[in-house]
């Protein structure tokens, strides 16, 4: 019996071998991959290994790591072989006494600190009451004493100045307490948050990384330890900075990571990767598709008595097939995001992983650290456009090609033009050596307006019996004015009513000026004007809409 409950100890890593010596690794973390919502940790030591087994101790591990995840990597002088590394928790009630009381001591000192202000503040506002009756005896005594005798210049100044300057002192001191009071809440806050770290339960688990070593020939051996912890995420940024003058764009990259892990980032190499990480890595079982003629749906109780009076629904029947379906189907893109490093991302990119040039600090404090990625210079054509159906303005927007090399991940854009800043817009994933529409934000020195010009309703009499039909007709002005000192070029949409029944007829008419295109990348009834506007021009198109449809049909999406 005492055989086999060491061998399950064994087993566990919970007792080692008796001949294995522990070596202590002072370790440190040298390099971090962080994703979406996790961050996988590279720690790294060198130890000096003597001939025999022994166990490699990383000790002080903060997170709770993921076990799941936990690998070991070593090289070096040493001829080693490395038997595998495992997750040990000590679960301990050991609170640092001393470090808790002088904690303790310190909030103790701010509180009292806190009640003598509090008292000050309280001497302060007493005064304050005592002012400002005297303020008001004065302004009631001396009138009274006009009717008797006339108080000299000098008494009456001499009692103003009194009073404003003890009402300053009062407000000053009063308002220096506040601070004080304000700036000790901070301390407070901040060491009893450390205070329960260190005497709360979670400080009571300790965590250590055990390798097992078996040395063949003595020497040094370089370790690493790499694992998933959460409490890390990182989102895409940019600068795009405009040059109207050198027609181009500079656009430069970084990446916002933000850590709650309680492990500080020192000095570390990092990569960021839009990589999905799951535990999912298994094809989905293939199921058969059943289909058949649409039933009404059966209520929920009516349901489960039916099938409860059959028996269940067999292996076969349609109920399980279409969760069996769904579930495959889940399955399916989640195995997909698993098993390529590459996978799609989210807004329609690749997965990729931006490797940062230089080491970086990230502190486990959960703030946002900007960290740059890249930069790179866009040779960039600038236009306008207008939606004013929409909105009554008009968009800068440039037409630029991405680096053959780089990737640009989706997310928000600060957008500068000549040196100002102007707003913010955003990008989708852009694919390597992509062209794409780069939003540069909204200029007010090009005005656009749509106006509707009529709008009259004809029922048609044949004979004085109204017609079977009703015929509605819109006139439209659209105005573009370039009040820039330079030429502009402009993209003008608008949507023309389109018809979803055969009923509902739809004629354009008195068009002034003609359409670059008429089926704008295939929507339907969206129309584009290409514009060049001079300085101080200004362009008017004028059209006519008439839709006719059956009398007594109500009509939706009618101005």
């Amino acid at each position: 019996m005492k055989k086999i409950l060491g061998s399950v100890l064994l087993v566990l890593g919970i007792v080692g071998p008796a001949f294995a010596s522990d070596v202590a690794a002072t370790s440190r973390i040298s390099q971090v991959t962080v994703y979406a919502s996790s961050a996988f940790v590279t720690r790294s030591a060198t130890v000096a290994m003597k001939s025999g087994d022994s166990r490699v101790v990383f000790a002080g591990i903060v997170p709770e790591i993921d076990e799941n995840s936990l690998r070991v990597k070593g090289k070096g002088s040493a001829e080693v072989r490395l038997l595998g590394a495992q997750l040990m928790r000590e679960y301990t009630a050991d609170v640092p006494a001393e470090k808790v009381r002088q904690l303790t001591d310190e909030i103790q000192a701010l509180e009292d600190q806190d009640a003598k202000l509090e008292n000050e503040k309280l001497v302060l506002d007493n005064e304050k009451q005592y002012l400002d009756s005297i303020r008001l005896f004065s302004e009631k005594k001396v009138p009274e004493d006009l009717v008797t005798k006339m108080p000299s210049t000098q008494d009456l100044e001499a009692v103003r100045v009194y009073l404003n300057a003890k009402v300053k002192e009062n407000f000053d001191g009063r308002q220096a307490i506040d601070i004080a009071i304000r700036e000790n809440q901070k301390k407070l806050d901040a060491l009893r948050r450390e205070l329960q770290q260190i005497a709360g339960p979670a400080q009571k688990v300790k965590r250590s990384i055990v390798v097992d070593v078996e040395v063949v020939k003595e020497g040094d051996l370089d370790l690493e330890i790499f694992y998933r912890v959460n409490g890390a995420s990182w989102s895409a940024l940019y600068d795009a900075r405009a040059s109207f003058e050198k027609s181009r764009v500079e656009l430069v990259s970084y990446g916002t990571v933000r850590q709650n892990t309680g492990e500080d980032w020192e000095d570390v190499d990092m990569v960021l990767s839009t990589a999905q990480v799951t535990g999912n890595g298994n094809m989905p079982e293939a199921n058969s598709w059943f289909i058949r003629p649409y039933q009404l749906p059966v209520p929920a109780p009516m349901r489960m008595k039916a099938k409860a009076m059959s028996g269940g629904l067999g292996r076969g029947g349609l109920a399980e097939s279409a969760v069996m379906v769904a579930d495959t189907m889940m399955a399916a893109a989640s195995a997909q995001e698993a098993e390529n490093v590459y996978a799609q991302a989210e807004t329609s990119g690749v997965s990729v992983a931006y490797k940062l040039p230089r080491k970086v600090t990230v502190k486990s404090d959960g703030q946002e650290h900007k960290l740059p990625i890249s930069a790179q210079t866009l040779a960039a054509n600038f236009e306008y456009s207008a939606y004013p159906r929409a909105a009554a303005i008009a968009y800068l927007r440039s037409r630029v090609t991405t680096a053959q090399d780089l990737q640009l991940l989706g997310g928000r854009v600060n957008v500068f033009v000549e040196g100002d800043f102007v707003g913010t817009s955003g990008i989708a994933s852009i694919a390597p050596g992509q062209e794409f529409d780069l939003y540069m934000g909204m200029d007010e020195n090009l005005k656009v307006k749509r106006e509707l010009l009529e709008k009259k309703k004809d029922d048609v009499l044949i004979a004085g019996i109204s017609s079977p039909t009703m015929k509605e007709t819109y006139r439209y002005k659209l105005t573009v004015e370039n009040y820039k000192t330079a030429a502009s070029r402009v993209n003008l949409f608008e949507a023309i009513p389109v018809s979803e029944d055969e009923r509902i007829k739809v004629k354009v008419s008195q068009t002034s000026v003609e359409p670059k295109e008429k089926e704008w990348k295939d929507r339907k009834g969206i129309w584009r004007w290409e514009l060049q506007l001079q300085p101080k021009a200004k362009q008017e198109i004028y059209y006519t809409c008439v839709v006719e449809y059956p009398r007594g049909m109500r009509v939706e999406g009618l101005e």
